[in-house]
């Protein structure tokens, strides 16, 4: 654009201009009132949505209790405590 000699601010929308975001923030913002104050409707409140599984999601472990050990195969060997020794 600059080669053009185009000014950039002639293609800039105005609500992206200096004067619209002092304009937009001239007045303070007035605090509102808590949740105390607020008129009671009778509606029930929203319940949060339902946690479903997502399609082709990997599947996760089951949580163990703190007293339930985690069981290795039987042909699954630990590397824990391994004593290795070369012949």
């Amino acid at each position: 654009m600059y080669h053009l000699g185009l000014q950039p601010d002639d293609y800039l929308h105005e609500c992206y201009h200096i004067e619209t975001y002092k304009k937009a923030y001239l007045f303070p913002m007035q605090p509102i009132n808590g949740p105390h104050d607020w008129e009671k409707t009778g509606i029930e409140p929203m319940l949060p949505t339902i946690e479903r599984k997502i399609p082709g999601s990997p599947k996760k472990n089951r949580k163990m209790a703190k007293d339930e050990s985690k069981k290795m195969k039987p042909d699954h060997l630990s590397r824990k405590c391994l004593i290795m020794t070369c012949t």
